[in-house]
């Protein structure tokens, strides 16, 4: 179980994608010669801010702007050994009053809080420790924020009786503690997406190419996030986001692999996010609904 939990680090889909200096939420690589979008995650490697336990949202939003986030998902991690399925169904609920800040001062992140019951299908929620992350003046650092509300189920069973179902929808359900109404609501679904990557060429002299092929949707987009690992480490660190036609193939061209220090890392991530994202605003209130169906494939550099 514990080997397997930690494929939910390595997977590429980060929950909050943004470098230690926080660049701009979209900052696009110069690639106007090709048929996708193309997006820097991770101005610097060696300084990269992650989430614990919360890379397979596929959420790639600087979500400091947002108030509330429900987010579900259903998960395949491909590895040399095997495909590992996972349902996952989250959510957050940040006080904006309560910043956590950096040494120097730069908004990080907001605690989180639980005001009520929140249930997924049916299924109430369970609220456990949302921690983060993240890396100070150079110095790693792991810092608990508050609470979240979370179900994951794990080979078709465990530990949650929750299970994400393709191309249908899940409802949502939130109940104040304190006053307040019922909120209830259906979350739609995208279809399941699987995808395959054919690596080529070698790091040593920079001739690495990437052809990526997928079951095409009725989604008019879908996203490939690229990501790395380094030797004996299980967490990735999120390097591209592309944007391209839900058509069933890319070629992610070698002048964008191969640019990236390759000789840090062992083992490269491809995940295939096909999703529905939803906001609603309520004053100062903003609420991000997400569904998605994410295929990680993670490989070892040639």
């Amino acid at each position: 179980m514990k080997k397997l939990l930690t494929y939910l680090i390595i997977s590429a889909s980060i929950f909050l994608l943004v470098s230690c200096d926080k660049p701009a939420p979209t900052q696009l690589v110069d690639d106007s010669t090709d048929d996708f979008e193309v997006e820097l995650l991770n101005k610097d490697l060696e300084n990269q801010f992650s989430i614990t336990g919360s890379d397979t949202s596929g959420i790639t939003q600087d979500l400091t702007g947002i108030t509330n986030l429900v987010s579900v998902s259903g998960i395949k991690i491909t590895t040399d050994v095997r495909t590992s399925y996972l349902s996952l169904a989250q959510a957050m609920f940040f006080n904006k009053s309560k910043p956590i800040k950096y040494s120097d001062g730069r908004l990080l992140a907001y605690e989180t809080e639980t005001p009520g019951l929140i249930k997924f299908n049916g299924t109430e929620a369970n609220i456990v420790p949302h921690r983060i992350r993240y890396r100070d003046m150079g110095m790693p650092k792991d810092t608990l924020i508050g609470n979240k509300y979370l179900l994951y189920n794990i080979f078709g069973g465990y530990p949650d009786p929750f299970y994400f179902p393709y191309n249908a929808s899940i409802s949502f359900e939130f109940i104040p503690f304190i006053g307040g109404n019922t909120v209830a609501d259906n979350i739609p679904t995208p279809e399941e997406i699987t995808g395959t990557v054919t690596l080529t060429g070698r790091r040593i002299n920079r001739t690495l190419e990437a052809v990526l092929n997928w079951n095409p949707g009725v989604n008019k987009k879908v996203s490939v996030i690229v990501g790395l690992i380094r030797e004996n480490e299980v967490s990735s660190v999120p390097l591209y986001k592309f944007r391209t036609a839900d058509d069933g193939r890319m070629r992610i061209p070698k002048r964008l692999i191969n640019k990236i220090p390759l000789e840090r890392f062992e083992k490269i991530v491809f995940t295939f996010v096909r999703s529905y994202e939803a906001y609603t605003n309520n004053g100062n209130n903003t609420l991000l609904v997400s569904s998605q169906s994410i295929h990680s494939i993670v490989i070892d550099i040639p």
